[in-house]
């Protein structure tokens, strides 16, 4: 039975990913930052299959935290899925190095100290890293996502130069376009204007990308 840790449990894609893991009797590490009500009816559902730990994934302590309670519960990392994001949309000029380095440090750095925390074991055990990016980094970019735009393409290099690292892991990323979620701030009246990828869909691509053999790929989904 292989391990999942994912990351950004408590999002949309998150909560969807770790409910098809689980009911196809994944082990699953679930990072939440805040809002751990959303993960309490999986813990109930699959108690014996599902391991949560609260974390801020930006911070080297935090990260310390994950993997001494991942290793006193003897769990082996098969899959690390950094799945979680953050953004902050808003005019140029409120733009600051605050807003900058906030959204870097959960989208790329922290993603980033995974892999070094985790990526030997991966390795080891012929695993995947995914890297939950997004296509604005390819077509659809837009200045008041400056930061989130950015920091997703560092996730794109950091993908391509772990793949060169670990080359017995399978390391991608996919850069989906629309997903309806709570970090897209979108008023509800908007939502029907916008072709949305089906979650459904969403999670079926990261599950099949974990058992790919490619690997340095940024895969692009869209609608």
């Amino acid at each position: 039975m292989k391990t999942v840790l994912l990351t950004g449990a408590n999002g949309g894609l998150g909560r969807a990913l770790a409910k098809e893991l689980l009911r196809q009797n994944y082990k699953v590490i679930l990072i939440y930052h805040n809002k751990k009500e959303h993960l309490k009816k999986l813990q109930e559902q699959y108690d014996k299959h599902i391991y949560i730990i609260q974390a801020d994934i930006s911070k080297q302590e935090d990260i310390n935290h994950i993997k001494k309670e991942v290793q006193e519960k003897n769990l082996q990392i098969d899959v690390l899925i950094n799945n979680a994001g953050i953004d902050h949309v808003s005019e140029m000029e409120e733009k600051n190095e605050n807003t900058m380095l906030e959204v870097f440090k959960v989208n790329t750095l922290g993603p980033f100290l995974l892999a070094k925390a985790f990526g030997e074991e991966i390795e080891k055990n012929h695993g995947s890293i995914i890297n939950i990016s997004s296509d604005n980094t390819i077509d659809a970019n837009d200045y008041v996502t400056l930061e989130y735009d950015v920091s997703k393409s560092g996730l794109n290099m950091l993908t391509k130069d772990l793949a060169l690292y670990y080359t017995n892991a399978h390391v991608n990323a996919i850069a989906f376009s629309w997903l309806d979620t709570e970090q897209n701030q979108i008023p509800e009246d908007i939502k029907p204007m916008i072709s949305f990828i089906p979650m459904s869909r969403a999670v079926k691509k990261v599950i099949e990308m974990m058992e790919s053999k490619k690997t340095g790929q940024i895969e692009v989904v869209k609608q």
